[in-house]
């Protein structure tokens, strides 16, 4: 079911285990069960429900197709008031699971519930198997004002510890799933925090609190934000305290922040508390609260003496697990964007790594990478290597590569003369070699590197490694890679187009070379064959751009005809940088599966190439900005006659700070050369973008490697085609009706990056062959349709108007749509062919493909046979 979810199969497969229920035995119907509640998602496909109303449990199963079927509500109702133990177990469960499905249902059994709850010949483990149905009573804001105040009324029925920790958690559940009463369900929950001395109930109340700090925290008045702060006040108990603070940090980073920003001084007093874990989380809120108010100049002071005391703090909590150093290392990092102590942190960060263990040195990678700036400390990256040299080779087996991400983020900051620089790509070859079996680890460390732009690093470890594989298929990717990384090393140093034109040259070979490889060994996706062929599309394009520039400065426009002929020359060039954009373009659209990271790295190469093409546009042919109507992210556009820029380029990727440069040049220079003839100018601004494009090292992203999600439609056609080679009969003068189901697939696995909610469906008839000669072709239309997905199956219907007798083809395509309303071009493409003809043609068509093939008429060959 999971592979082949289609209705037909699930209505007949579960016919036969209904059937199988009815005349099994218990055994066989326990797993039967099972496998209802396994197939929980699939049961709202099924048409025919009669057979599975045979016991509780099942009915429980199955809620989802029986939830407004009065006879198995009146069954439920009948066996809540059994005398049999089990039986009435067996309700209980059907009933919690009915009731979120049924309104009519929940309605009706609401009373029933609250009568054995409040009668005294329910057993009290019943009544507490009752209770926390109540939270499922959420359809109508009436039931649930009638649920709370059976409930309010129970609390001072029953006060005791099992009956106050249930009902409260049902009350908690049922205000923060409707929003109703969430804040008097908040000074409900601080009254027992406040009122009660058994321990285990203001546990239970400070767990309900902090559900409501994360998923209602605009319900929190400032009364009771207030309440809270005093109550951590007098609390002596360490445990509750620290409860209690988990709560206010929860909510600082909410829009709650604001209203506790003034109570700084008492979280300020907790700072200083023995309990490590009460001084992280005051610390965490005193962070949020800090950075909510962040502006002025007063502020600026007090965010610094933050930032001190959390590095003062960090001594101390470093071996006291991994939450609290998380949230020390979370709020140290946002205080260091806005002050000066980044490199005091990173200092300090450094010198505490020998004394953690791995886990934390991995927290403590995560906070160092954030911290990095556009100039790195050559103190910090000293301290790095020699902690990486120092270090047991237990210990660097798990570090290597956190520790190593940190070193290639420094090595891309720092000055190239920089001693400390030098030392990075020595200092990780020797590490790296020195462990016991690292070949694994060698290759995600050279992984990385190609993610980040360390081809410097990656190339040697990509050739060691491939004589440390048997597999072709292996080898050849790494030889691939090997060369990639080969090319990208060849263009560094080059500037002036006499030396980029013949290292391009070089570059476009190796490229060539790369694309063969990865290809002979097999890819899991097409995902880097496509990339790897628009990167090539890109080096032609510079490459052509340069030569054209070179032809410029050879042969100056002395006539007008040759002016013409140049300017030629740049459409060609600027169409071919808007090709590539295009590619880009598709490329994305088809990365469903693909990393935030890989995402976006790909919308700025295409923004990188529309930014070229603008380039010329308004330097070479003095003509308005171009831009592409598929971008997938907004470009900056160029403005003729001014240097005001209408946006920037992301930052995060070393191509986006180039993109902004060479924005800056390309607007200065349109403006300046705007009445001067083509001449040597021009091509001195368009060979410095291009030269400064070419500087910055491509990627391979995350997504060229794995992918951590998989995503796939299979469509199925109805009515299907007879067999290969033949068409759907239709008859003229008639209508067609085109039925498409499909089945999304995927991994298994949580959704990482975004999940199918819609598919779009487009059919697009064509007329193939008309049967007569003289007819005139008919126009047709292609019909669309957006399906909503429901539990991985989709449906959709069209009718089609064939009216000329022809062979028509029919292209079926399917294409996702996210939560966001994004289409993703990602889904299957198939076709069928149609015969639209007379009925009596139509007879004599099937009659001549019923016939066997005529052998008498066959030539015989005069050749002799061999014996």
């Amino acid at each position: 079911m999971e592979k082949f979810p289609f209705p037909v199969l699930i209505n007949v497969a579960f016919l036969k285990l209904a059937d199988l229920f009815r005349t099994g035995t218990n055994l066989l119907r326990l797993n039967i069960l099972k496998v209802i509640q396994l197939c929980e998602k699939h049961l709202n496909k099924i048409t025919n429900c009669d057979e599975f109303g045979c016991d509780l449990e099942g009915v429980g199963s199955s809620s989802a197709i029986m939830g407004e079927r009065r006879n198995v509500h009146h069954s439920i109702h009948r066996s809540l008031e059994s005398n049999d133990r089990v039986e009435v177990e067996a309700a209980i469960f059907a009933t919690s699971q009915l009731c979120p499905h049924s309104k009519l249902f929940a309605s009706g059994v609401c009373e029933k519930i609250a009568i054995m709850v409040q009668g005294l010949s329910t057993p009290m483990e019943m009544k507490l198997k009752l209770i926390p149905i109540l939270q499922q009573m959420h359809h109508d804001i009436g039931m649930v004002s009638q649920v709370r105040d059976l409930c309010l009324k129970l609390l001072v029925a029953y006060p005791s510890l099992s009956f106050v920790t249930v009902v409260l958690h049902t009350l908690t559940k049922l205000s923060v799933t409707t929003l109703v009463d969430v804040s008097a369900q908040v000074h409900l929950l601080l009254a027992y925090l406040q009122g009660d001395v058994r321990h285990k109930v203001r546990m239970a109340s400070l767990q309900n609190l902090l559900y409501t700090a994360r998923h209602a925290p605009h319900s929190w008045s400032k009364g009771s934000l207030q309440t809270l702060v005093e109550v951590a006040d007098r609390l002596s108990n360490e445990k509750e305290k620290e409860s209690v603070l988990s709560v206010l940090f929860s909510l600082s980073a909410s829009t709650a922040v604001h209203n506790l920003a003034v109570h700084r001084d008492t979280f300020l007093a907790h700072c200083y508390s023995l309990n490590l874990n009460v001084v992280t989380f005051a610390l965490g809120v005193m962070s949020n609260c800090a950075m909510a108010t962040a502006g002025s100049a007063d502020h600026a002071h007090e965010l610094e003496a933050l930032g001190r005391l959390l590095l003062e703090s960090l001594v101390t909590i470093q071996l006291r697990g991994a939450r609290p150093l998380s949230v020390l290392l979370s709020s140290l990092v946002k205080v260091a964007r806005h002050t000066d102590i980044a490199t005091m942190a990173q200092n300090t960060i450094v010198s505490l790594l020998p004394t953690f263990p791995c886990s934390h040195v991995i927290l403590a990678c995560r906070a160092l990478s954030a911290m990095v700036k556009n100039s790195g400390d050559p103190q910090v990256t000293s301290k790095l290597v020699r902690y990486l040299q120092e270090c047991s080779l237990e210990t660097r087996q798990d570090i290597m590569l956190p520790v190593a991400t940190i070193l290639i983020e420094h090595h891309s900051v720092l000055d190239c003369s920089d001693p400390a620089r030098r030392a990075i790509l020595p200092s990780l070859h020797s590490a790296l070699w020195s462990l016991p079996a690292s070949s694994w680890l060698a290759y995600k460390v050279a992984r990385k590197a190609s993610s980040m732009g360390f081809h410097e690093l990656a190339a040697p470890v990509y050739l060691k490694l491939t004589g440390h594989v048997t597999s072709s298929k292996y080898r050849s990717w790494l030889y691939g890679l090997e060369q990639f990384s080969a090319a990208q090393l060849v263009l560094h140093g080059h500037t002036s187009p006499s030396s980029l034109l013949p290292a391009l040259s070089k570059v476009s070979a190796m490229m060539n070379n790369t694309f063969l490889l990865i290809k002979t060994s097999g890819p899991p996706s097409s995902f880097p064959l496509d990339y790897l062929e628009v990167l090539a599309s890109l080096y032609d394009a510079h490459m052509k751009l340069l030569s054209t520039c070179v032809g410029v400065r050879i042969v100056p426009p002395p006539s007008l005809s040759a002016s013409a002929n140049l300017e030629h020359k740049f459409t060609q060039c600027l169409q071919q940088f808007c090709s590539v954009a295009e590619c880009l373009s598709s490329l994305y659209s088809s990365l469903f599966d693909g990393d935030h990271a890989t995402l976006e790295y790909i919308a700025l190469l295409q923004q990188s190439c529309l930014l070229m093409a603008n380039a010329i546009s308004s330097i070479a042919l003095s003509l308005k900005p171009l831009l592409s109507p598929t971008t997938p992210k907004e470009v900056p556009v160029l403005k003729r006659g001014g240097t005001e820029l209408s946006g920037e380029f992301g930052s995060k990727y070393m191509l986006g700070t180039i993109c902004n440069d060479v924005l800056k040049s390309v607007e200065t220079a349109a403006s300046s050369l705007k009445i001067v003839p083509l001449g040597e100018e021009h091509v001195q601004a368009l060979t410095e973008c291009s030269a400064k494009m070419l500087s910055v090292p491509v990627l391979l992203p995350h997504c060229f490697f794995r992918a951590l999600q998989h995503t796939s439609v299979k469509l199925a056609l109805s009515p299907a085609l007879p067999a290969v080679g033949q068409s759907i009969m239709v008859q003229l003068n008639s209508h067609m009706t085109l039925s498409v189901e499909g089945v999304v697939e995927h991994n298994g696995r949580t959704r990482l990056y975004r999940s199918p909610k819609a598919v779009h469906i487009r059919a697009v008839p064509k007329v193939e062959k008309l049967l007569v000669h003289d007819a005139k072709t008919p126009s047709l239309c292609a019909l669309e349709r957006t399906e909503q997905i429901q539990q991985d199956y989709f449906r959709a219907e069209f009718l089609f108007t064939l009216p000329a007798a022809a062979y028509y083809t029919i292209t079926i395509q399917s294409n996702l749509l996210d939560q966001n309303h994004t289409v993703w071009r990602t889904g299957q493409s198939t076709a069928m062919s149609v015969l639209v003809d007379t009925e009596e043609n139509l007879k004599q068509h099937q009659q001549r493909q019923k016939e066997p093939p005529n052998t008498n008429n066959m030539p015989v060959s005069n050749k002799p046979q061999k014996v």
